[in-house]
């Protein structure tokens, strides 16, 4: 006999439960989400492609370097062995086709060819193709966030799902911090997309929990640790999915658990992560004495308090103001406080059952599935001691998700008022809601996109050095300095050194950057000496020239947006980067 339970589930019998699949909505309401989505593409694409010529040919962006170096060295020689392991090489094997492939299309075609001639050892060239395709990627996630959205929206009973989805997707596609890291060639959005549909694949093993569910969750995870090693916690949410499916009021809860953890497709979808991940990074295996010291390297980095400077996020409350911080900027103000109201209410699907000893509905099983990898995450992110923004990254489509579920519970309860004139307000209102959080989101990334149009203090300050620097002169600087040909890089250790022991080397020059130099005097008791030496620059060295940019942001607001980019101006004034100096150290 088959029996009705909560949530619409179909009970077989007294040990078999099968989820029943969510309807997705209307046709004629799909149709008009179907459309919508494919508008939201368009507007991703654009927001991202304008700009990926941002500092070109020369990079500003810290981790760019880290992708185009093991990019060109493998398409040029077709060495698969990587020159470092700092991120794992299935991305860097994809773009390194690419490159080789749009290098032999662009020598083809010789001069009409942008960058022509293409050759792998054209930075310039290298960096725009990471980025495009990075770019396009990036673009493109917001069509499997847009089926998780539909999924979860239908199960939860909300009204239009199909629109409510494609509005979550609007959400991701404006997102501040998914824009921001969208056209750089930085694995963070590539493995956040992998981990998308990844997050589609546990909601179907959460309604039939079909093998084949497990084996495509298994790939998707495998494929996002084989762009990024971290993402490999997405684990935790295909063991959530799989244990709330199993149901079963008939057993003890532990029998329940330690039946589901020795199910075979639970262990299939391990085995297939692992062996995703080994044959994409193989030499993580092949070479396994390098890849452990190159990894015990970014651990201390990540682990040892101030390696780099507090600069993100300091004090005893740092882990919580982090996570808040970089989520309310990521997403935007409005689409925020939408993510914390679908926060709330998905806290309340899943914990009403359980107060009331009920058996968990669809609903709250696929909330469970779909919020664990964000929970670990975010309990994770609490060791860190260095905290840039980009790491929260795959935290953002799951966000923009709960966004349009705050905006579900906002319109559920007006279409639940009495008097029809009321509803029509009502979803007039929650259209306007939804509609002002997208143009919110626009208007700070239009400012943004415009911002990268204008000349970079760094590109000012060396086009100044160049006719100013006598030739063949010594110059240092640090990270985020100017490229000027023939600098002295000295990353974050500039300050390391005294003025006096910098002229004893014939060193003439110093270049400084308030990107990394304010990491330091921004915490001088916490950094006497470097503090120092900044301080001693303007004290006993001779400032030659400054750039300065406009609006003046405490830090970066091009590779953190701390501020956010409703304060940037749109005249021609605006300029990015951050405060350059240039120094002469002889007396």
């Amino acid at each position: 006999m088959v029996t009705v339970v909560a949530g619409g589930d179909r009970r077989i019998s007294d040990s078999t439960v099968v989820p029943a699949s969510p309807s997705v909505g209307s046709r004629g309401e799909a149709i008009w989400g179907r459309a919508g989505l494919l508008f939201v593409v368009a507007v991703a694409l654009v927001s991202r492609l304008t700009v990926l010529d941002y500092g070109l040919p020369d990079s500003f962006y810290s981790d760019e370097d880290k992708v185009a170096g093991p990019v060109q060295a493998i398409a040029a020689t077709g060495d698969l062995r990587p020159i470092h392991f700092s991120y794992p090489t299935f991305w860097l094997y994809l773009l390194a086709a690419v490159a080789k492939i749009g290098a032999v299309i662009a020598q083809g075609v010789g001069e009409r060819a942008a960058f022509a001639p293409a050759v792998l050892d054209n930075l310039g060239y290298l960096y725009w193709v990471t980025r495009a395709v990075t770019a396009v990627v990036g673009a493109l996630a917001v069509v499997p966030l847009y089926l998780v959205s539909r999924r979860l929206f239908a199960a939860v009973g909300t009204p239009w799902p199909s629109v409510l989805a494609m509005v979550s997707a609007g959400f991701l596609a404006l997102s501040p911090l998914w824009v921001q890291y969208s056209p750089i060639a930085a694995p963070d959005v590539p493995t956040s997309a992998f981990l998308i549909v990844a997050a589609y694949c546990t909601l179907r093993i959460t309604e039939d929990g079909q093998t084949r569910w497990y084996i495509l969750a298994g790939v998707a995870t495998g494929l996002a640790s084989g762009v990024k090693y971290p993402s490999a916690m997405f684990a935790v949410a295909i063991l959530a999915a799989h244990l709330i499916r199993d149901h079963v009021e008939a057993r003890p809860l532990y029998q329940r658990l330690s039946l589901g953890l020795f199910d075979r497709r639970l262990w299939l979808a391990g085995l297939v992560t692992i062996a995703t991940f080994v044959v994409t990074s193989p030499y993580v295996v092949l070479d396994s004495g390098r890849f452990l010291e190159h990894m015990g390297y970014e651990t201390d980095k990540q682990f040892a308090r101030g390696k780099d400077g507090d600069v993100f996020a300091s004090g005893p409350f740092a882990p919580l103001l982090y996570a808040l911080e970089t989520l309310r900027w990521g997403l935007d103000t409005p689409v925020a406080l939408l993510g914390g109201l679908g926060l709330g209410w998905a806290i309340w699907l899943v914990v009403q059952p359980v107060r009331r000893r009920e058996a968990l509905p669809l609903a709250a099983r696929l909330l469970v599935a779909l919020l664990a990898y964000p929970l670990a995450v975010w309990i994770f992110s609490w060791t860190w001691q260095i905290r840039p923004s980009r790491y929260l990254l795959p935290l953002v489509p799951f966000a923009c998700m709960l966004a349009g579920l705050g905006l579900a519970a906002v319109l559920r309860q007006g279409l639940a008022l009495r008097s029809s004139a009321a509803r029509h307000v009502a979803v007039i209102a929650v259209s306007g809601l939804a509609l002002g959080a997208l143009l919110w989101q626009a208007d700070g990334v239009v400012r943004y996109q415009l911002l990268l149009t204008r000349p970079d203090t760094r590109t000012v300050a060396a086009e100044w050095m160049a006719a100013n620097l006598p030739p063949g002169a010594t110059v240092v600087t640090e990270w985020y300095g100017p490229p000027y040909p023939g600098i002295r890089q000295m990353g974050s250790d500039l300050a390391g050194r005294s003025i006096e022991q910098y002229r004893r080397r014939g060193v003439g020059y110093a270049a400084t950057s308030s990107f990394m130099h304010d990491r330091w005097t921004r915490n001088p008791d916490q950094y006497p000496k470097r503090a120092e030496f900044y301080q001693s620059l303007d004290e006993r060295a001779t400032l030659l020239f400054a750039a300065e940019p406009r609006p003046t942001y405490p830090y970066d607001s091009v590779e953190s947006g701390w501020q956010g980019w409703h304060g940037i101006p749109l005249d021609r004034e605006a300029r990015p980067g951050p405060h350059i100096r240039v120094y002469q150290l002889a007396p």
